[in-house]
């Protein structure tokens, strides 16, 4: 039999903000899209996965990536929205991006699981 795996508060919690923020961002997307009120929710999106990121930090990194694009999108949709200037748009979700990689630590991950590629 397997055996249960218990789920701490912390992941509890990262998983409740995870699909909390998809769900915000979906529904961003689907109200009034391209509006300012899109783009406010967009934001508030954002940052719930930005949360999620930060307390899932012991999941894989496939995942952590895709959560922190997730997040840098909906940055950027929200600076879009109300700048409407791509060079804005860009340099903050580079910002974004490299600040969540910074703080999740993605780097000791990959460091870590070096060991684990193929050598040739």
């Amino acid at each position: 039999m397997q055996k249960l795996r218990q789920m701490t508060f912390l992941q509890f919690f990262g998983y409740l903000a995870l699909i909390l923020g998809i769900l915000i961002e979906g529904y961003a997307l689907m109200n009034h899209p391209g509006s300012l009120s899109s783009g406010d929710d967009m934001f508030g999106g954002a940052v719930v996965l930005a949360l999620a990121v930060s307390f899932l930090h012991d999941r894989p990194l496939g995942r952590k990536l895709v959560i922190i694009a997730l997040s840098t999108l909906g940055f950027g949709y929200f600076t879009f929205i109300h700048t409407h200037a791509w060079l804005w748009t860009i340099l903050l979700a580079i910002a974004i991006a490299a600040f969540l990689i910074y703080v999740v630590g993605i780097r000791e991950d990959i460091h870590r699981s070096h060991s684990d590629w193929l050598h040739f």
